[in-house]
């Protein structure tokens, strides 16, 4: 059985469904867990999420019942990547990989010796704070060992094949919005057939390797967009991005009082310009 919660899941055939939290706000988190999300993308590259913060963060998560992800700020920030395990995340996301070796750097990082150079130390929260245990930890941590390379540049493209030959990679997500910014489609990145095409390369490659694929329609999950996902090979959901569900949900608050007041003599100020475009 593994040893990763994740990919036990995915083992069973169950198919796992979180949510980005950019804020790193602990109700919010606490309110995924009531709600039927089974994991946290916790981000520490786009956010000022700290390593004392984050530490509680997860903390957080697993009383909510959720996994934590956690993405580190760059493939070379080694130290973030560790101390995001010793938090007790139960995965890495690793942004603007371009090849194996970014990769394979990570897990050098991560593993205990003798599979990698991670430092030994039973003082720090996944550890159990224990000496006793301490041996059993590093065994159970190099089996679950969980790298999700996030596939956004172009080298990576090109690589995606040895990318997906590293063990511990068994999850992969295409970000489609960073790599059509990469191949100058950001215009039309949620319908440009060069990234479309970038993405079936992706998701063959994965295929051949038995890696599975991590997204899903995160601006506009609906029952019509989920199901054509899961067609189309996604099998680890991320739905929605914490700020940006939460100014959807202003928007349309804010829409609907000004379709009330619309036609009865009183008024409202002029709405700011929405934040999404017309058609994701």
């Amino acid at each position: 059985m593994n040893s990763n919660p994740l990919l036990r899941m995915l083992d069973y055939n169950i198919v796992p469904v979180g949510m980005q939290c950019f804020t790193g706000d602990h109700t919010l988190i606490e309110v995924m867990g009531r709600t039927g999300f089974d994991y946290v993308w916790l981000d520490s590259e786009h956010s000022p999420t700290d390593p004392r913060a984050l530490e509680d963060t997860v903390r957080t998560a697993e009383a909510a019942g959720l996994l934590s992800l956690v993405r580190i700020p760059e493939p070379d920030d080694t130290t973030a990547a560790r101390r995001a395990l010793e938090a007790g995340a139960h995965g890495l996301i690793v942004p603007m990989v371009r090849t194996a070796d970014d990769i394979r750097a990570v897990v050098d990082a991560t593993l205990y010796p003798p599979h990698g150079r991670r430092g030994i130390c039973p003082a720090y929260r996944a550890a159990g704070y224990s000496l006793r245990s301490f041996a059993r930890h590093a065994e159970e941590s190099n089996a679950g060992l969980l790298i999700i390379p996030l596939i956004e540049t172009l080298d990576a493209l090109e690589n995606i094949d040895e990318i997906c030959a590293v063990e511990q990679v068994r999850v992969l997500c295409f970000a489609a919005g960073e790599l059509a910014f990469a191949m100058g489609e950001a215009a039309a990145m949620h319908s440009s057939p060069k990234v479309r095409a970038a993405y079936d390369e992706v998701k063959a490659a994965a295929a051949r390797h038995g890696v599975m694929l991590m997204g899903g329609p995160i601006l506009d999950p609906t029952h019509d967009s989920c199901a054509r996902a899961l067609e189309d090979g996604i099998r680890v959901f991320c739905l929605g991005i914490d700020v940006m569900a939460f100014r959807g949900v202003c928007e349309a608050t804010v829409a609907a009082l000004d379709s009330a007041v619309a036609g009865t003599g009183f008024s409202r100020p002029a709405t700011p310009e929405s934040g999404f475009p017309d058609r994701y």
